[in-house]
């Protein structure tokens, strides 16, 4: 039994007839018989009563009616599905992310309308450093992950500027500092300030 002779089948019970079927398969009206004759020698009963105008599909072929139905639908099913995962619009994708700047803004938002546009798709995400994103995306672990452009990515992997991220200095009020209108970290070379700790955040520094 091919699948070809279970569309010929459903054709032929959803007409109940055979010219009608034919014209709707395409195909050659002695030929759609003789497939759905060799259909019933094969399984051993009648789908269908011969009528002087038409056919009528038996009491057994409504019940083989309703598998068929549903056998094309799941090879139709899973012919869709290949085709989505062969465009890349279905699979897994594996994304790094930087808390610290994911809380609003692009990092959100793309996964949001990752989801939206490909709801097939398994969507991963882990939250990290910027160098342990760059090395799980060396080592084949991600597929992709949002750093900190002063991270040290190196030449052999893409990268695509995205947005950019102000990191402002709070001082007191009336702090020597406040006069200037431009600051360079040349200018905090002996001066006490809190920064991240490298440990912490080795993409950040």
């Amino acid at each position: 039994m091919e699948l070809r002779h279970l569309r010929y089948f459903v054709a032929v019970g959803e007409e109940q007839h055979y010219n009608r079927a034919a014209q709707r398969l395409r195909v050659a009206q002695p030929a759609l018989s003789r497939q759905i004759q060799d259909l019933e020698e094969e399984i051993g009963f009648k789908l269908f009563d011969r009528l002087p105008r038409g056919v009528k599909i038996s009491a057994a072929g409504k019940c083989f009616m309703e598998d068929a139905r549903r056998i094309l639908h799941e090879v139709n099913e899973a012919a869709a599905r290949a085709k989505r995962v062969a465009s890349g619009q279905s699979g897994t994708l594996r994304v790094g992310f930087v808390e610290s700047i994911s809380w609003h803004g692009v990092v959100p938002d793309s996964f949001r309308q990752f989801r939206e546009r490909q709801p097939d798709a398994e969507l991963q995400v882990k939250p990290a450093s910027s160098f342990e994103h760059t090395e799980a995306v060396h080592s084949d672990r991600l597929d992709a992950g949002f750093v900190f452009t002063i991270a040290n990515i190196g030449r052999e992997l893409a990268r695509l500027p995205i947005a950019s991220l102000k990191l402002m200095l709070a001082a007191p009020k009336g702090h020597p500092l406040t006069k200037f209108k431009k600051l360079r970290l040349r200018g905090f070379e002996r001066r006490c300030f809190c920064l991240v700790s490298e440990t912490g955040k080795p993409g950040l520094l």
